[in-house]
């Protein structure tokens, strides 16, 4: 495993000056660059190829916007830009690209609720999109990775097994952020949604989130908190050792918060927690 958050670099010189807090903070993965868009294939190539000297790997980018929009044209030019940051992600030998599935609600902001986006509908048009997202692409390293999220079918492990196997493309797969699969039904038992996943997907996962959560009880109806590490019911000892069983590269990032302070809690916290689960990170340059 290869943990990561908050440190990224937006140029060579910069990828030089992160390696002291990196080892600091005992890390080996980082973001591809925010401006990659604009960067050609050759300095793509060459970023990724000083990132891997320096004993960096460049595990996932995101892009947030809504993919099922019923707006044609502005869909079409959202499935371009992912096609773009694939191609330019494999040739950095970034791991992946991730998306939500998104939604069919008006504000067009990615995770709001509509009905529409559990039925069966919904995942025949995504799967759609997914498969025009990687047509034709002739990809070395890269995937197309989806996170799960509580406002579509793409939630539970069943479901996103069955959606993945529906897609059916060897560059597709699961961006695994454990935190959004916690629903009311297994909040008290996180260890069973673990091996559950792991069980059903574990050949599937490209990139990972670490988070944690808690119930806030003093609100009237149903509200879960994103919390640091270690302070919610996410069961890390079943989680890490589950994750150690997968690719010894796996880019693990903690993610949500401001301030480098709250990430240098969360990375002791991580490497306290592998260490009494048997395992642990690798850091900058070890193999």
């Amino acid at each position: 495993m290869r943990l990561g958050g908050f440190f990224a670099a937006q140029s060579i010189a910069q990828l030089e000056s992160l390696c002291d807090k990196m080892d600091c903070y005992g890390l080996s993965a980082i973001s591809f660059p925010s401006g990659i868009p604009e960067m050609s294939d050759d300095e793509c190539a060459a970023f990724g190829k000083r990132a891997r000297e320096l004993g960096m790997v460049i595990g996932e980018t995101g892009f947030w916007k809504n993919l099922m929009t019923p707006d044609r044209d502005l869909q079409a030019q959202r499935i371009e830009r992912v096609r773009e940051l694939l191609r330019k992600a494999d040739a950095m030998g970034c791991f992946s690209v991730v998306t939500l599935v998104g939604t069919k609600d008006p504000s067009d902001h990615s995770v709001a609720p509509h009905p529409y986006m559990v039925t069966e509908e919904c995942k025949e048009e995504f799967r759609e999109i997914c498969l025009r997202i990687l047509d034709g692409l002739d990809l070395r390293g890269a995937r197309y990775i989806i996170e799960p999220s509580y406002n579509t079918f793409f939630y539970q492990p069943e479901d996103i097994r069955e959606f993945i196997d529906r897609v059916d493309h060897p560059a597709f797969g699961l961006h695994l952020d454990q935190m959004n699969m916690v629903s009311q039904r297994n909040f008290f038992n996180t260890t069973d949604l673990i091996s559950r996943t792991f069980d059903l997907l574990a050949d599937k996962i490209v990139s990972v989130h670490l988070k944690d959560i808690q119930c806030d009880f003093r609100n009237t109806f149903l509200k879960y908190d994103e919390v640091f590490i270690g302070d919610g019911v996410m069961d890390y000892d079943t989680y890490l050792k589950r994750l150690a069983e997968l690719s010894p590269n796996m880019p693990c990032y903690c993610e949500h918060m401001d301030e480098e302070r709250d990430y240098a809690l969360s990375f002791a916290r991580l490497h306290h927690l592998a260490g009494k689960a048997g395992v642990r990170f690798l850091r900058r340059g070890e193999r």
